[in-house]
């Protein structure tokens, strides 16, 4: 599980602020989790999870920052492990959705998606 911030009055904007609400405790974590986030949308096939050291070495990332950026992503949604490869997930998206069908509910608030 990982926490994203939800703060009161502060809509985000920018991709780089969705991973700073994941990534809150680095800004640097943010940043790079981003690019990887990235590199793995482009890629079809998704991308190898052997090959973690390669991309840790090419970002000069230590091995916890790498494991942390892995965690906090396959937390929130964003990615997911498939045949010891990670892709981009639809996760996240169904997690706001239903955050969104459940306060709309419980609000009578109409979504304005």
């Amino acid at each position: 599980m990982t926490t994203t911030l939800l703060k009161s009055g502060a809509v985000v904007t920018t991709t780089d602020e969705l991973f700073e609400r994941i990534f809150w405790r680095s800004p640097l974590l943010a940043h790079e989790a981003l690019l990887l986030w990235k590199h793995l949308r482009e890629s079809p096939t998704g991308m190898p999870s052997s090959d973690w050291k390669a991309w840790a070495n090419e970002r000069n990332l230590t091995v916890g920052q790498y494991y942390n950026i892995i965690k906090g992503m396959r937390g929130a949604g964003l990615i997911e492990k498939r045949g010891g490869r990670y892709h981009v997930s639809t996760g996240f998206l169904r997690e706001m959705e239903q955050m969104v069908r459940i306060y709309s509910r419980i609000t009578g608030y109409e979504p304005r998606l």
